[in-house]
This record gives C-alpha cells, structure tokens and sequence, in this order.
C-alpha cells in the first residue's frame, strides 16, 4: 500500500492504475471509467467534439496549417547528390516541353483565326436571313426543312404545316423575327439573366458574333437595329489572357472591358430601376419631384464586368482581401462569355428551336446514368460484401450450436 502523499511527490499520488482496490472502496467516491474510443470513428468524433468546444484550439491549428500550405517538406534537400542530379535534368527538360506547349497554343490561336475567317461568310448570310435582307435557295430550304423533321420527328404533321405555311404567307414577317432573343432565352445561364424589360430592348438584336483580338483575347460584338432604347449600333464586350500561360499550358483569363450603354434617358435604362420622390424647401415651401435611380437585375449589366482590385493601378497589396463574392462574380462573368463564344454563336439555330436545349439534357442524362451505374456498382459490392460477412457469421453461428450440441450428445 503506498504511503500518504508528500509535498513535492505529487507524481507519487494515488491513481486509478497504483491505487489499491481496498482504499478505492473506503474513501474515494465511485465513478464510471472514461471510455476510451476504439474506433477510427470514436476518435473522430472525439476530435471533433474537442475542436468545437475550443475554438481557439481549433483557430490556432487552423493558422497552423495555414503556414504549412506550400512551404518546402525538405524531401528534396534530402535526396542523394546523384539523385538530386537527375532531378535537376528533369527540371530542364520539363522547361523545353512548355516551350513546346507555347508553341502549341499560338498555333492553335492561329488556326483558330485562320478558320474563324472561314465563318465569317457563314455567320453574315445568317445575319441576313434573321433580318430578312436576303432569302435562302430553294435547295437550302428542301435540305434544312429535312434536318429539322429529323431532328423535331414530325413527318406525321408534314402536310398540316404546310396548309398552315400557304395560308399565312402573305402576313409573315420578314426574317425570323425575335431569333437571337429566343435562342438566348432558351440557353439556361444567360436567360437566367434576362429581365422582363430586357426582352424589349433583346427584340432589336440582330446579329451576335466573335472576333479574335491582336493581344490573346476575343471580343463579342451585338449587333442591334435602331431602337428608342441607346444610341448604340454595336454593344461590345472584350475578354483578355494573360501574357504568360498557366500551369496547364493553356491561356488564363486576366480581365474584361465592356462599351460604355448611351441610354437615350433613365426612363429607357434597363439596368437602374427609377423612384420618384417629392422634396419640399424649408423656406420657400416649393415642392419639387427628384428621380433617384437604384442599379437592377439585367443582362446589359453584362457590359460593366467586375473589375479585380489592382487592375488599376492600385497596390498589388489588394489581392490579398479579394473576397469570395467578387472572385465569383470574375468567374461567372468569364463563363458568359465562353458560353457565347463556344454554344450561342456556333449553334443559334439549335438554340433557337430548342435542339441545343434537348442535346444538353439528354448529354447531362447520360452522365448521370454514368454515375449510376458507378454508384450501383460500388453499393452491390458493398452489398456482395455485407452478403459474405452476412454467411460467414451464419457459419460461425452454426458452428458455435453444433460445439454447443456436441456436450450434450455426449451426455445423453
């Protein structure tokens, strides 16, 4: 047994592994043992219960790690002097195959002009058959009306149609009226950004098409007739890469410009909401009606795109407090312009009839069937296992009840 407890031997204490089961049972206060977590999911939860009730434990970790991210782990200051020799050849030989890559996306940009020029014919006799200036052929109006009963499967409605075509020949309008405003309803993320007033402004649009830059970048140009709306003939919006190529070996998107929107007035701007508000003088008692206008939800915001602190001029200091939200907002607003510059242009018809938006679905559908079979893949697996472990402890049962049986065979 040991002895009292001394001043300057508290190591010496009483404790739950040294302390006699008799002095436990006399004078220390029975409690239940700590369990101690004998799972990885005990521990887990264990840990996280920590962390919750300490946040500054969990604060000072966090900062931890934070000092961590991509600091050197010293792997190869301590490889062999031959060893380290073969890495530095591999360095250098990895510095020629991004030459390589640089190479390889300017041609790329090259081809990309050089066929972009090809377009352009296609793409401006489209722009009159929209507006009307110009009327297909005979043999391109037998060849599309064919692709698109293909496409929509409606060879049974074939002659309805017709009749319909002879009887409002003389009262249809010329072109295809609406075209780029309905293809642009019908392409999700940018009809998300259409407002009801929009569609008004969107009705005279009459041509959107994309031209290559000198510096890497394209712009987007949309084409509008006159309207009551701005002045403007042409809305652009410029999108610029980077000089220098990313990790992957491809161009990385720096900023965006957008032409300045001369409104006609407030009362035509889309993108300001107006509030009228009376204001009366002290003094005179005069009372006078001020208009105060408030930024609203509209796709002609498009052409004010986010700007990132720094882009002009300011200290370099500022992307450190860049936050999330406008990160998004860059990101966003650079996925608009690829979406048109990759989906609306190339396919405005398929867009305007719907077809694009069918594709996509049936395209997503199909990845999600992947995904399935992926999932029910691994579950029968998981279900095949959970079977196995299932009759194996059915065996070890039936073997525990025929050891249990066998005694008793014996004694009867």
């Amino acid at each position: 047994m040991s002895g009292p407890i001394k001043k300057g031997q508290i190591d010496q204490a009483p404790t739950p592994q040294n302390t006699p089961a008799s002095a436990a049972g006399s004078y220390m206060p029975k409690a239940d043992a700590p369990s101690i977590p004998s799972t990885i999911d005990e521990k887990n939860e264990l840990l996280k219960g920590m962390l919750a009730n300490n946040p500054h434990l969990l604060a000072s970790i966090q900062a931890k790690l934070g000092q961590l991210v991509g600091t050197d782990s010293g792997y190869v200051e301590g490889l062999s002097k031959k060893v380290k020799r073969n890495l530095y050849g591999l360095k250098s030989l990895q510095e020629k195959q991004y030459k390589v890559e640089a190479e390889f996306q300017a041609e790329l940009l090259e081809l990309e002009r050089k066929f972009q020029l090809l377009y352009e014919p296609i793409f401006e006799q489209r722009k009159k058959y929209v507006t009307g200036e110009l009327e297909p052929s005979e043999e391109e109006i037998e060849n599309g009306k064919s692709i698109l009963e293909a496409e929509e499967d409606n060879e049974e409605d074939e002659e309805e149609e017709d009749d319909k075509e002879e009887e409002n020949a003389e009262t249809e309008d010329k072109g295809v009226p609406y075209f780029w405003l309905t293809a642009m309803q019908n392409l999700p993320p940018i009809a998300d950004m259409i407002s009801e007033r929009d569609g008004e402004v969107l009705e005279h649009l009459i041509n959107v098409r994309m031209d290559y830059i000198d510096k890497p970048g394209f712009k987007l140009i949309f084409e509008f007739t006159k309207n009551d709306f701005f002045k403007n003939k042409e809305l652009v919006k410029t999108y610029y890469y980077q000089k220098e190529l990313g990790y992957t070996g491809e161009f990385v998107y720096d900023h965006a410009e957008g032409d300045d929107i001369e409104w006609v007035d407030n009362a035509h701007n889309v993108t300001v909401s107006i509030e009228l508000r009376k204001q009366r003088n002290k003094h005179t008692k005069q009372v006078r009606t001020i208009e105060k206008t408030t930024p609203t939800y509209s796709f002609f915001n498009f052409f004010t795109p986010p700007v990132m602190p720094g882009s002009n001029g300011d200290d370099d200091e500022g992307f450190e407090d860049v936050d999330e939200e406008l990160e998004e907002s860059l990101q966003n607003d650079y996925s608009v312009g690829e979406l048109i510059k990759e989906k609306l242009i190339p396919r405005a018809v398929d867009w305007f009839t719907g077809h694009a938006l069918q594709y996509e679905a049936e395209f997503a559908g199909e990845e999600d069937e992947e995904e399935d079979y992926d999932d029910e893949d691994g579950e029968d697996e998981d279900d095949d296992d959970e079977a196995n472990d299932d009759d194996d402890d059915d065996d070890d049962d039936d073997e525990e009840d025929d050891t249990k049986q066998k005694p008793e065979c014996k004694q009867q």
